[in-house]
């Protein structure tokens, strides 16, 4: 009699799952930022790279094992199918990983457009597994149903014509290209990229479904048919940030208005995207099977996302930052004190994504330095536009380094990290960029380690050494001219066309 074939474990399941759908799934939460940052680094801590290499490990253990359990099946002699025994859930949770994007989610500002043709009725059996959904969510979570959730499918055709409407109401071609050269000047996209139609594509590409704060309602993307173990998990993301709603009030939170700085704004998204995130976590080791895990696995290997596979990587990683490293932030959270101390985040929100990164500096109260920069319009003069002045962030300074450095690197000397403020401004003219960037560190000690690692950048971009090395001052100039200035405990860079312009800028903010 033919073996059957071996089943891959449980929680290896759960990684491959998690990786999965970090890697696939992302929701209009992201078209909130887009006035501002979507950008987020690769660098890491010691233990982020340990946690990602452990997923990692475990993911592709479990792709092996399914695959060759496929292989099995298929040469073997057919026997008749055994009902597989149940098994206990288990408590641990699979870390966050370090690359790729995320997964479905909630949008925290009201959408401009309300979707034309959402489906006006849902299957009985879509109901009945839905109603279960919530209740499991409920049981896990812990918060109670406050009023009951408007919920429906979309198709994919009708998420393109929602996604495309609120575009056009809330995120112009002008505002594309400004965040374009914004990411340019830190060496991140060619300026001339068609961000706009980039962003467009990839959010019809990845919206797996969504909460709307301001209609109530969950809707689900789903094809012709039941839904299937997919959406199933989509919906119990969506409805934890519904629960999230009720009881916290997600629009207070504020993460879709200008008036916070995008340290802010990209923290209270991963908190709330990472709470969502271990709920689901907790979903499929509690009430997803073995064989439920690996149909969910195969239908996401049948997604396709061509766009989302030729994205700029600061535009991919910058879409799943909420949601793996917001999981590894609520999972810190909950060792600390459950769902509880998740819940008190809400009244004490982090405000930075040095908080995200290192969750026991929002645990201290660890709050980040508000620094200031004069405005350099005057000093450049006519011409020029500032095109975007706001925070970076330990993150994306791990980023920017990262392009020239180790992640390793990067992420060590992004650390210490105690506020910034920048601004890029463009000429129109001849295309060309003013960056600037000034950077408050915790220690003398964290500000030498950053100097030393962008002197090293700057090397690696220019392809030589400094050309110009005057105590506290170094520049460089090929294309265009860097420098770099510190002082005991802070740090500040300039890009721009030429020398005498980078001078300039440097005299401004001294």
């Amino acid at each position: 009699m033919a073996r059957r074939p071996t089943t891959p474990s449980k929680n290896a399941l759960i990684g491959a799952v998690i990786m999965l759908a970090l890697c696939l799934l992302v929701s209009l939460a992201a078209n909130a930022g887009l006035g501002g940052w979507s950008m987020m680094s690769r660098q890491e801590s010691d233990r982020s790279h340990a946690r990602a290499a452990t997923l990692e490990a475990e993911t592709d253990g479990a792709q092996r094992e399914l695959q060759e359990a496929r292989d099995r099946i298929a040469t073997l002699e057919a026997e008749p199918a055994q009902t597989p025994q149940a098994e206990t859930p288990q408590a641990e949770t699979p870390e966050a990983p370090a690359t790729q994007p995320a997964e479905p989610t909630w949008t925290p500002e009201a959408s401009a457009t309300e979707p034309t043709a959402i489906l006006p009725t849902l299957h009985p059996d879509d109901v009945a597994l839905m109603d279960t959904v919530e209740g499991q969510v409920v049981a896990l979570r812990g918060l109670e149903t406050l009023r009951p959730v408007e919920r429906a499918l979309m198709t994919q055709e009708q998420l393109v014509e929602y996604v495309t409407a609120d575009f056009a109401a809330d995120f112009s071609p002008a505002d594309a290209r400004d965040y374009a050269l914004t990411l340019a000047a830190f060496d991140a996209v060619d300026p001339e990229i068609d961000m706009y139609n980039l962003l467009l594509d990839l959010y019809a590409e990845q919206i797996a479904g969504f909460y709307d704060t301001e209609t109530e309602q969950i809707v689900v993307i789903a094809g012709a048919g039941p839904m299937g173990q997919m959406e199933r998990l989509t919906y119990a993301h969506e409805y934890t940030h519904a629960l999230q709603d009720q009881h916290f009030d997600l629009d207070a939170l504020g993460l879709g208005e200008d008036k916070y700085d995008d340290e802010y704004l990209n923290a209270g998204r991963a908190l709330v995207e990472g709470d969502a995130t271990l709920l689901m976590q907790q979903f499929l080791a509690t009430y997803y099977s073995t064989d439920e895990m690996m149909a969910l696995l195969e239908e996401m290997e049948e997604i396709e996302t061509p766009v989302f596979d030729s994205a700029p990587d600061v535009v991919s990683d910058g879409l799943m930052f909420h949601y793996t490293y917001g999981l590894a932030f609520a999972q810190a959270l909950y060792d600390e004190g459950g769902w509880a101390a998740i819940d008190a985040a809400y009244a004490n929100p982090p405000r930075s994504t040095e908080h995200i990164l290192h969750p026991d500096r929002y645990l201290a109260g660890d709050a980040p330095l508000v620094v200031a920069m004069p405005p350099l319009t005057g000093t450049l003069g006519a011409g020029w536009r500032q095109v975007e002045a706001n925070v970076l962030g330990e993150y994306f300074i791990g980023y920017y380094l990262g392009q020239q450095l180790s992640s390793r690197e990067a992420g060590e000397a992004a650390e210490g990290w105690g506020g910034d403020r920048y601004a890029v401004h463009y000429r129109e003219s001849d295309g060309a960029l003013v960056m600037a960037l000034h950077v408050v560190w915790d220690s003398p000690a964290d500000a030498e380690e950053f100097v030393d690692a962008y002197g090293a950048y700057a090397d690696g971009r220019f392809a030589h050494s400094a050309d110009v090395t005057e105590g506290a001052l170094a520049c460089w100039t090929g294309d265009d001219t860097l420098c770099l200035a510190w002082g005991p405990v802070d740090t500040t860079l300039v890009l721009g066309p030429d020398e005498t312009t980078v001078t300039a800028v440097l005299e401004a903010l001294e």
